[in-house]
């Protein structure tokens, strides 16, 4: 086992690096590492923002400056429910629905506020038939650029009862998939509309899981019991060889969900809580709040940080 760094967030790879951010309290100030696989070293914003996007972050960031904000605002939409049924609306018309048509000048908010494109740590991002999707944590704003990287929907999500905030995406080649650490649940989305599919909502509760007939359709509510039990708080998930690896970090485990049957089949149990989890060069990598890691498959199973 081997300890890369003492803390770090938002890791990311390309065939050959492994990268992540790093923020000092002390300093005020983000850091970003790149991991060669013998050595560790400082890099830039924008090195990191390249290694996240695949050399792609300079044509897809010239596209969310301000100055492109009207083009940005024209394609902007949401997913809207009304009446049981589900309705894809543009964002203009959402905010007049909701505020009024003088919301603009009643309240002190822009649709589409300047600062949410700072932060490239706070972009969310899978590959999905050679086009990207961006997640903005914690917006709930989906970006979708195709594959000659141009942004051709920036869509703002609907939320429910059995999720609200979503972390993280990634996609199992038919659809995306993210998780909503508050409300423990696992949500799948369609691809290209990103119209809700189903919502796996993990409870302990054994009298919510026999109501299911009377909850929407696509909930799939499972009463985990024995040693599986429910998801607290999921921070991240993936997907690997037709599973979903999910951090589900106040139980300290990995749990490994079948998307074909919506059970959860096994779990990796740790001693510190994990946030993201993944293989670079056929090895594993998790950051905890104790670090980050890379440690064998042998290790894996013994992980004592």
């Amino acid at each position: 086992m081997k300890k890369l760094h003492l803390n770090g967030h938002s890791l990311t790879q390309n065939e050959n690096t492994l990268s992540f951010a790093s923020f000092s309290e002390k300093e005020d100030k983000t850091y970003y590492y790149q991991y060669n696989g013998e050595n560790l070293k400082e890099i830039s914003r924008e090195l990191y923002a390249n290694s996240k996007f695949d050399n792609r972050w300079g044509s897809i960031s010239r596209q969310l400056e301000e100055s492109n904000f009207s083009y940005i605002e024209s394609i902007a939409k949401c997913w809207v429910n009304e009446a049981g049924k589900r309705k894809l609306i543009s964002l203009s018309e959402y905010y007049n629905y909701t505020f009024g048509e003088n919301w603009e000048n009643n309240y002190d908010f822009s649709i589409i506020p300047n600062n949410i494109f700072s932060d490239v740590t706070n972009l969310m991002t899978c590959t999905i038939r050679n086009e990207t999707i961006c997640l903005l944590w914690p917006h709930n704003i989906l970006l979708h650029f195709n594959e000659h990287d141009e942004l051709v929907q920036y869509i703002v999500l609907e939320t429910s009862d059995y999720y609200d905030t979503l972390y993280q995406i990634c996609s199992d080649g038919q659809g995306i998939w993210a998780v909503s650490p508050t409300l423990n649940s696992v949500v799948k989305y369609r691809f290209p509309s990103f119209e809700i599919k189903k919502i796996y909502h993990y409870t302990t509760d054994e009298e919510l899981a026999r109501k299911t007939e009377d909850i929407r359709n696509e909930l799939q509510v499972i009463y985990c019991d024995h040693a599986l039990e429910g998801l607290d708080y999921p921070e991240y998930i993936s997907y690997v060889n037709g599973k979903l690896s999910i951090c589900d970090m106040e139980n300290k485990r990995i749990v490994i969900f079948n998307p074909s049957s919506g059970k959860i089949e096994s779990y990796i149990a740790l001693n510190s809580k994990p946030f993201e989890f993944l293989n670079y060069k056929n090895q594993f990598v998790i950051q905890t709040d104790t670090g980050i890691y890379l440690l064998n498959e042998n290790e894996i199973n013994e992980f004592f940080d």
